[in-house]
């Protein structure tokens, strides 16, 4: 059988789950795609982020080893995972300690022949303690996620197999998120400034689809499920105006089927406030990757970028992964334009 179709009933068969939600190198700039409380970056501005994540390259349905196809002749069909993110978001006020933030969130998570298709509004609503020094935010996101197949072209042992999608389909869903996120401008009397730490949930309503999948007309099922976030990180001052940014996002979902641990590890470098570099580290089941980042800032934009060698087996069909993203924010001038807390520039 084509492994096309071994891809096919690993990833989306309703027996066996894999990583529904996508991931991000990045993942401390993208903090509103999974977490609702962190929408809102700063009061008095709109900031507007786009991310393109390109996993896998070279992975394609013939490729057996990197570079050769298993069946020459019958044609390359790119399964390699591809994800667009894009987040907009503001702060309003609503008196000297209290604020709303909001925002929208746009997924398109492309598998193979199967694409997820994301809309979520955001609201939060934020709480500044300790004298504008400390906040705490809670918050929820509702929307519409799309899944289904998108021209399908795979090919079967058995002809006509029910199983095996011939036509594009696809089914709407409501979607549901919960977070909640703590920021200060100094962890006690520690060197972490700037620190923040979140807890959030995606996939509340476990979304079930029911796409047609075969020329019978029988269908294929797909939940989403519950996956859960913890995102900590701060900045460190270091001699010579260099900036160290740790940060650590615990992901808990499904692989293989079980509910089990990703970890990711970033550390990265701002040099003269301006350029940034540093390693990433993922554990995903086994080890799966490490990461070189890159970047630049300079007033209210913001751009990086990540290359991701894979370590795991899929290292024997993929050359790495590529991420890039940019932020950029507008400044709004509000008659009485009183910011009470200076917040990082990383956050979202």
């Amino acid at each position: 059988m084509k492994k096309a179709f071994l891809f096919l009933f690993l990833f989306v068969s309703v027996n066996t789950f894999a990583q529904q939600d996508p991931y991000y190198t990045h993942f401390k700039d993208v903090i509103q795609a999974y977490n609702p409380a962190a929408a809102g970056h700063a009061y008095g501005e709109i900031c507007i982020t786009g991310l393109t994540h390109h996993q896998w390259r070279q992975y394609t349905d013939d490729t057996r080893v990197r570079g050769t196809n298993a069946e020459p002749g019958i044609g390359v069909t790119n399964v390699a995972p591809v994800t667009y993110n894009m987040n907009v978001n503001s702060v309003f006020k609503l008196n000297a300690n209290q604020f709303i933030g909001a925002g929208l969130t746009v997924i398109n998570d492309q598998l193979g022949s199967t694409v997820s298709t994301g809309f979520m509004a955001n609201l939060n609503f934020k709480q500044q303690i300790q004298g504008g020094y400390s906040e705490l935010s809670g918050g929820f996101g509702i929307g519409i996620r799309q899944w289904g197949w998108d021209n399908p072209n795979f090919l079967a042992k058995d002809i006509g197999d029910p199983f095996v999608p011939q036509l594009s389909a696809s089914e709407s869903k409501l979607n549901m998120n919960l977070g909640v996120m703590y920021k200060t401008q100094r962890l006690g009397s520690s060197p972490l400034k700037n620190f923040y730490t979140g807890l959030s949930v995606t996939n509340v309503t476990q979304p079930l689809y029911d796409v047609p999948a075969g020329v019978n007309g029988q269908s294929i099922f797909h939940l989403f499920v519950p996956h859960y976030y913890l995102i900590a990180g701060s900045d460190v001052e270091l001699s010579g105006g260099t900036v160290l940014e740790p940060a650590m996002l615990l992901k808990y979902g499904l692989l293989n089927g079980a509910y089990k641990p990703q970890v990711d590890l970033n550390v990265t470098a701002l040099f003269s406030g301006a350029f940034r570099g540093g390693l990433a580290f993922r554990q995903w089941g086994n080890m799966d990757a490490v990461s070189v980042l890159m970047g630049y800032q300079a007033g209210k934009i913001k751009v990086g970028y990540s290359y991701d060698v894979t370590v795991s087996n899929i290292q024997r069909v993929s050359n790495g992964t590529h991420e890039i993203f940019v932020r950029y924010c507008i400044p709004i001038n509000y008659a009485t334009d009183e910011t009470i807390i200076k917040e990082s520039v990383r956050f979202l």
